[in-house]
């Protein structure tokens, strides 16, 4: 019964985002919004497209339109669509080109190639695609199922993430340069890529928001300076992106691996420039705080490194959208069970947005492995269906909308 009531409700909330998604969106103290002043509630999943290859995983599993009509019919609203400055800055490679790049570079040879041939096999149209093209078919593919997208820059050199050793995790002008962790991270490139992939999303009616980096993250003395660099450097981004885009939500996201906005409270980010256009971002997993089972002590830090920014009339409330958090789907731990029921009892409370890690089943390549099987995908290794069709009451009333303005 439980199940079916959960059914329903995602049924409904497809119908509605056939509506909304086509509406260019705003926000209103802690909500966001469409031009009818209707509250539009995020519920996405994240599908990466940040690897070696520069395009948006899956291809060789399956068509396109097929894993876009399946996202709609499990009922989110919404893709986080991830990509690499490497693939904004170089919109035009083959995606033939780009899977042999990445067969070398990563030394995975023909086996990787080889999933290119698959890919084509399941879709066609990729034998002629650029990275960017593919991006746009992705795009258009989702707009016809009535899905809503918001592009991510997840990395600068494209590869799997994060660590505070890959070369992407804080800008390489900002003070305390630390070469492990940022040179590839160079500021003006970073700059470029944002106004041009904000400029690409202009023309399909379903981008509805970019992101300004996924998981901004410090080590030594970096960010050692009151988070100056943060609020110089994320106003550029932030500015960049509106330039280029002034319909398109600005999503921002805070420090240690995006878990920590906790900064804003005593000195607010400046958004005057920016509209009614800024989103908050945060991310939370089992690993990234500690969760021992006492759910009132993991709420209240919650709602300290984020939460407190949907407190309404405040210099810095704004929505706060969880854009990441995930669990191992063929097999929780017991801290992970903990976790996600005091995850979704704190977001079901405040009916907040979010977006799910991830939707893959399985990457092209991570970390050595080709075809990798991503655990934490609610879609199986072959992109068939439901990795575990329980999902949908584990997260239970976080589906639901029950409040707005």
């Amino acid at each position: 019964m439980v199940f079916n009531l959960f059914a329903r409700l995602i049924f409904l909330s497809s119908l509605l985002s056939s509506i909304v998604y086509a509406q260019t969106l705003h926000t209103s103290s802690r909500w966001i919004l469409n031009s009818s002043n209707q509250r539009v509630k995020l519920r996405c999943v994240n599908w990466a497209g940040h690897g070696e290859v520069n395009i948006p995983e899956g291809l060789q599993a399956q068509p396109v339109d097929k894993i876009t009509s399946w996202i709609k019919s499990a009922g989110f609203n919404c893709v986080r669509l991830t990509y690499s400055i490497d693939m904004a800055l170089n919109p035009n490679q083959q995606v033939s080109a780009s899977f042999t790049a990445a067969a070398s570079s990563t030394g995975a040879g023909s086996s990787l190639t080889a999933l290119y041939t698959t890919a084509v096999s399941k879709n066609s149209w990729l034998s002629s695609a650029t990275t960017l093209s593919t991006y746009a078919k992705v795009i258009t593919s989702l707009e016809s199922v009535g899905i809503m997208v918001i592009l991510d820059n997840h990395n600068s050199h494209a590869g799997w993430c994060c660590s505070t050793s890959d070369g992407n995790g804080w800008w390489a002008s900002a003070s305390g340069y630390n070469d492990a962790n940022s040179r590839y991270f160079d500021t003006a490139k970073w700059l470029q890529g944002l106004t041009a992939m904000a400029t690409f999303g202009k023309q399909f009616s379903n981008v509805v928001g970019l992101s300004l980096r996924n998981e901004l993250r410090a080590v030594g003395s970096q960010d050692g300076n009151s988070h100056a660099d943060w609020y110089n450097i994320v106003g550029q981004g932030a500015s960049a992106i509106h330039t280029a885009n002034p319909n398109a939500l600005v999503i921002v996201g805070g420090v240690n691996y995006a878990t920590d906005l906790g900064f804003l409270y005593s000195k607010p980010l400046d958004r005057s420039s920016l509209g009614d256009k800024v989103v908050w971002e945060f991310h939370t997993y089992s690993w990234s705080n500690s969760v021992t089972g006492d759910c009132p002590a993991y709420t209240t830090l919650l709602g300290n490194l984020a939460g407190y920014l949907l407190v309404q009339g405040k210099t810095y409330t704004g929505p706060l959208w969880l854009s990441e958090f995930g669990w191992a789907q063929n097999g929780p731990t017991a801290l992970e069970q903990k976790y996600l029921a005091c995850l979704s009892s704190y977001m079901t409370n405040n009916d907040a947005d979010w977006a799910y890690w991830a939707l893959q089943g399985s990457y092209y390549y991570r970390e050595g492995v080709v075809n990798y099987d991503e655990g934490f995908g609610v879609l199986t290794k072959d992109w068939s269906g439901w990795r575990n069709s329980s999902f949908v009451n584990a997260i239970g009333g976080m589906w639901t909308q029950t409040q707005g303005p």
